[in-house]
């Protein structure tokens, strides 16, 4: 960035000599320079708390802000940025262009997930796979609820397990 300044006052300078105009005559002239420009990070929003109308104006669709928005308040939010792949409509094209405008400046807490109370649609947001969820509605019809951990571990490998144990509640209080 720096050397892009220079070169530009380079190139006014030269056109204000070409124009007749001499800088030798102890005028003084401030550069300005935005701290906006000089921010790497001001061409990003921050996933974690920009609003729908703000990611629509940075170029964000509105039906994909909406469902980024919905995404951040059901989970807590965004821990990294593939977690976007996770929600319906997201392919790796569309990542690959909203990550170009988004970043995490903000850091969040999951919020936990009541697994006998989930959809499948928020199991996914969680980044439980197609076989995991048909695990987890498979043992509910049988036994109407996970109890405990002990349960989970009947439904999970022992890897994902221990991914999820955290996060996972079976009762709200």
């Amino acid at each position: 960035m720096k050397k892009f300044l220079n070169i530009l006052f380079a190139i006014f300078l030269n056109f204000g000599i070409a124009c007749g105009n001499s800088f030798e005559n102890n005028e003084s002239f401030d550069i300005i320079m935005s701290d906006n420009v000089l921010d790497e990070n001001s061409k990003y929003l921050d996933i974690n708390t920009a609003s729908k109308e703000e990611m629509s104006n940075f170029g964000v669709t509105t039906r994909l802000a909406g469902l980024i928005v919905e995404y951040r308040e059901q989970t807590g939010g965004f821990k990294n940025l593939n977690e976007l792949k996770r929600i319906k409509g997201i392919g790796q094209a569309t990542f690959d262009k909203l990550r170009k405008k988004l970043m995490i400046k903000s850091k969040i807490e999951k919020k936990p997930l009541y697994i006998n109370e989930a959809n499948d649609v928020l199991l996914g947001y969680y980044g439980f796979d197609k076989k995991e969820i048909k695990n987890i509605r498979k043992y509910l019809n049988k036994n109407s609820r996970i109890n405990s951990n002990l349960d989970l571990m009947k439904v999970l490998s022992e890897k994902n397990y221990r991914k999820y144990k955290s996060i996972v509640r079976y009762d709200k209080f």
